[in-house]
């Protein structure tokens, strides 16, 4: 048995080394729509305002500003020392006070590709926001790992997307009129 599972890890090494099927496509959807107390129009101003936006968001180890409302984002390094990868990529930021919605649609560069809306709303006394992110990461595994990378992925993206939230909530709370 445990032979097997040395050979299994002997495969996965040379499929890195050889350089084939080294890559791997995770998909990532994630809509969320949670209300704050805080006053529409400082919410806003905190989403549209994207490295005061970001700043909410864990792990990010520099929000790089590219101009023209372009801006490359890299995360901190996952993995281990011998093996890890770190998510690199770039939207282009779009938004409209009037409307209350902020955009980002993706930008060809690194090896993510994402694309999403914050959109908000009154609700009475509270501010509704709605949040959309598609996109991909190409990841540097071997294909025929997919099937255990896609969950940690999927996990680690959506603790750091909660994370994101929770953040922005208490920031949001603590807005006044």
């Amino acid at each position: 048995m445990e032979h097997g599972i040395i050979a299994k890890h002997h495969n996965i090494n040379n499929a890195f080394r050889k350089g084939g099927n080294v890559s791997v496509t995770i998909p990532i959807s994630v809509v969320r729509d949670f209300t704050t107390s805080g006053p529409i129009q400082g919410v806003y101003k905190i989403l549209a305002d994207v490295p005061n936006s970001v700043s909410h968001f864990p792990k990010v180890e520099q929000l790089v500003t590219l101009g023209d409302d372009k801006y490359r984002w890299e995360m901190e390094k996952m993995g281990t020392q011998n093996r890890y990868f770190q998510v690199r990529y770039v939207t282009r930021y779009t938004r409209s006070e009037a409307e209350k919605w902020i955009r980002w649609t993706p930008v060809p560069e690194g090896n993510g590709s994402f694309s999403g809306c914050w959109e908000l709303r009154r609700e009475g006394n509270k501010t509704h926001l709605h949040f959309e992110n598609q996109g991909h990461l190409q990841l540097p595994f071997p294909r025929i790992i997919k099937r255990l990378v896609k969950p940690f992925v999927d996990k680690q993206f959506q603790d750091l997307l909660d994370q994101y939230i929770i953040n922005l909530q208490r920031t949001f709370d603590a807005l006044t009129e």
